[in-house]
């Protein structure tokens, strides 16, 4: 019979919620209730008594859990005690309601200390099955420190493209892996199945069930099994509303497993595959419009170039580079350059397609070095002088479509520092044969096969 007290232990979850909600229920009552005497005199008292009961009831079943379960006690303490706490409040509660029925000022401000009672366990109730930030955890970073709350936050695995050989397979890969998906429940003040993902001794050991790790069986192996079950399915880990690892991640923790489960391996010594560590090299982004130090243009100075037919606007808020657009102003002609000259210097997107511009702005938009995106759709240009473009050390992308460009004059732009892709629909250079240049180049007239749903009749 020495299972009986465990399985009350466990039946704590199912406890647990029923004081909550009957004692808030009673709280209710009393804020609903006018001062002296109410229509709930009889319901308050039999209320907070089933409330005790249930209290009383989930105090053991969660002192059993913590007996037999391998909670820590400094993971249970507060939780344990606040617990008990209830049981004494909402019991006291019960008696003095049986003794005067009446509803007082003092009646309330006592009610509402059982209120936060109540809160207060249930928030370190979840800490234990959740982890310790699991309630600021969704929170916004900025928020948390506005809160001063400080968590440490875990960070994914993050692997240096050279050298990544020598790392150790366990210490270097795997375990940041269990720190950012799995210690939050699984660590020494919260031996959530008692077990400890720490460290290697603590993941070798296992838990309550067993061992987690079958050295160079990952199917028999619970770490890895128990990751890739349906989240639905009450055996998966970590749980649904936790943080998942990624695909990649649970294939690493795999292949260490199959390669053995040592923890002296390095990567290389494994003989992982390289596609799969490639996924966490850690990646550096280059933003696609230039950094710059101008300062930002004035509201004033942006207003009146709107009222000249520009459609101008910074490319982000905190970014001092201007998006400009003719959308609006198909009048556009070479000598309204004028109008933009006291912001070239902060274009970094021009469309000037479908205004009267003409070859000759070529050479003026090549004063402007930070353009990154420029567009000259149906404009009259053929481009005999595209070199002065060359001087924008920051174009990428340039649109030519329905102009009068030829593979010759894109030659005047190979080798060009920055270009990436240049767009000529339309034009003689699309009918021509193609020509292998320092930057892509996009001709149109694609043709998409012919799909058997596409001849159905409905």
């Amino acid at each position: 019979m020495d299972f009986l007290l465990p399985l009350f232990g466990r039946f704590h979850p199912l406890f647990v919620h029923l004081p909550i909600g009957i004692l808030f229920f009673a709280v209710l009552l009393i804020f609903l209730s006018k001062k002296g005497k109410t229509n709930f005199s009889n319901v308050i008292p039999i209320t907070f008594l089933t409330g005790t009961v249930f209290a009383f009831l989930s105090a053991i079943s969660g002192f059993l859990q913590y007996q037999h379960e391998g909670y820590t006690w400094d993971s249970v303490q507060i939780h344990l005690i606040l617990g008990w706490c209830t049981v004494a409040f909402s019991a006291w509660l019960y008696f003095s309601f049986r003794r005067n029925p009446d509803i007082t000022k003092n009646r309330k401000i006592h009610s509402s200390g059982l209120l936060l009672i109540l809160i207060l366990t249930g928030h370190f109730g979840g800490n234990i099955t959740h982890g310790d930030d699991y309630l600021f955890e969704v929170l916004p970073s900025g928020l948390q420190s506005f809160l001063g709350i400080e968590i440490e936050q875990s960070k994914p695995l993050e692997l240096p493209t050279e050298n990544w050989e020598e790392i150790a397979f366990f210490d270097g890969a795997i375990q940041p892996i269990l720190n950012h998906n799995c210690t939050s429940c699984h660590n020494p003040k919260n031996l959530k199945g008692d077990m400890d993902l720490t460290s290697a001794k603590g993941l070798l050991e296992g838990g309550e069930n067993g061992k987690i790790v079958n050295q160079g069986n990952a199917e028999n192996s619970k770490l890895f099994s128990r990751l890739i079950l349906p989240k639905e399915d009450e055996e998966h880990m970590p749980p649904k509303e936790k943080r998942q690892p990624r695909k990649a991640e649970i294939e690493l923790i795999k292949a260490w497993i199959e390669s053995g489960g040592s923890m002296d391996q390095t990567l290389g010594d494994s003989k992982v595959s390289t596609s799969l560590i490639s996924q966490f090299f850690a990646k550096e982004e280059f933003p696609f419009y230039p950094k710059t130090t101008l300062k930002s243009i004035s509201s004033d100075t942006l207003s009146k170039l709107r009222e000249k037919g520009f459609f101008i606007e910074n490319i982000a808020l905190d970014n001092p580079l201007l998006r400009v657009s003719c959308i609006n102003f198909p009048a556009f002609e070479d000598k309204d350059w004028e109008l933009l000259n006291s912001v070239s210097d902060h274009i970094a997107y021009l469309d000037l397609s479908g205004s009267k511009a003409t070859q000759a702005i070529l050479e003026l938009i090549g004063t402007s070095s930070n353009i990154t995106v420029l567009k000259l759709n149906g404009l009259e240009i053929s481009g005999e002088n595209l070199s002065s473009l060359k001087n924008c050390t920051n174009l990428k992308l340039l649109y030519l479509n329905s102009t009068a460009i030829s593979m010759e004059s894109l030659s005047l732009l190979n080798g060009h520092p920055t270009l990436e892709k240049v767009y000529v629909f339309k034009t003689p250079a699309s009918n021509q044969e193609k020509v292998r240049f320092s930057f892509e180049l996009e001709t149109g007239d694609y043709l998409l096969p012919k799909l058997a749903t596409d001849t159905i009749v409905y």
